[in-house]
């Protein structure tokens, strides 16, 4: 059976949310969104939508933990465009949308901080942090791009505009995520992309086709790795706009204390 068969409507519909409809995530999201200024002047030429568009499982349930890992960096930058393009960073246009939620009640969490992290199209992170994530180069060790903090609305939605990110050897393409209330960590974790929307971008847009042949997905993530079922909770729904860039929604379960369970 393929991918994106595997998740019905119906299944949508399971323990949905209370303020949003889970198959109308992607609209809400897109109307909150405003403009968007793309980082490249490329067109994807021929690019069909089916190519990138996916509906994802986004139950209101717990999101488990997943390993912090050795590139995360504490900058405490509050932006929404992460894309810090004065470093010269390219890549397909990407816009996260997050939704907190309440994992036992459904309701949204207003005023959550989403703290992200992930590399650029070369897979590879900014700032001063282990070699295995940017070797030794003095320049992006000094930058800051793919590193950002939203706070949540009135809704629960918190918002990032960014590029899609780049693949190394080990990992399936990730973005990880800390949520916090205040000042404590309530869970950190890692989303994922189906498979064939990675494939994609990597074999067709130019900013990534010189590194086509990633050697990691999902069934064999380090991380995530084993089975669809495990993967599934935390892939995005996306979907490509006006052939220009990817929107990706996910949205997050978390309870008002800190709770363990591990991906």
């Amino acid at each position: 059976m393929k991918e994106s068969n595997l998740i019905s409507r119906r299944d949508l519909l399971t323990k949905g949310l209370k303020t949003a409809a889970a198959v109308g995530l992607g609209a809400v999201a897109l109307s909150a969104l405003g403009d968007f200024s793309p980082l490249s002047s490329k067109a994807l030429a021929n690019l069909s939508a089916a190519d990138l568009d996916y509906v994802s499982a986004d139950p209101c349930v717990l999101t488990c933990s997943a390993t912090l890992g050795p590139c995360y960096f504490n900058t405490g930058l509050v932006r929404r465009d992460i894309t810090e393009s004065s470093a010269g960073k390219i890549g397909l246009p990407t816009r996260l949308a997050f939704r907190i939620v309440n994992a036992d009640t459904c309701e949204p969490i207003p005023n959550a901080s989403i703290d992200i992290w992930h590399t650029d199209n070369n897979g590879v992170y900014s700032a001063p942090i282990s070699q295995f994530c940017n070797g030794s180069d003095p320049v992006v060790q000094t930058q800051r791009f793919g590193r950002g903090i939203q706070t949540t609305d009135a809704n629960g939605w918190a918002y990032f505009d960014t590029f899609y990110p780049g693949w190394y050897s080990g990992r399936v393409t990730h973005i990880h995520a800390t949520i916090r209330i205040g000042t404590t960590a309530m869970v950190t974790t890692q989303f994922f992309f189906l498979d064939r929307v990675s494939e994609f971008v990597y074999r067709s847009h130019p900013n990534y086709s010189h590194r086509p042949n990633r050697n990691t997905t999902n069934l064999t993530d380090n991380v995530i790795g084993g089975s669809l079922a495990r993967v599934l909770p935390y892939v995005f729904t996306t979907r490509l706009v006006n052939n220009k860039y990817i929107q990706a929604v996910k949205t997050i379960g978390i309870r008002m204390t800190p709770t363990a369970c591990n991906v």
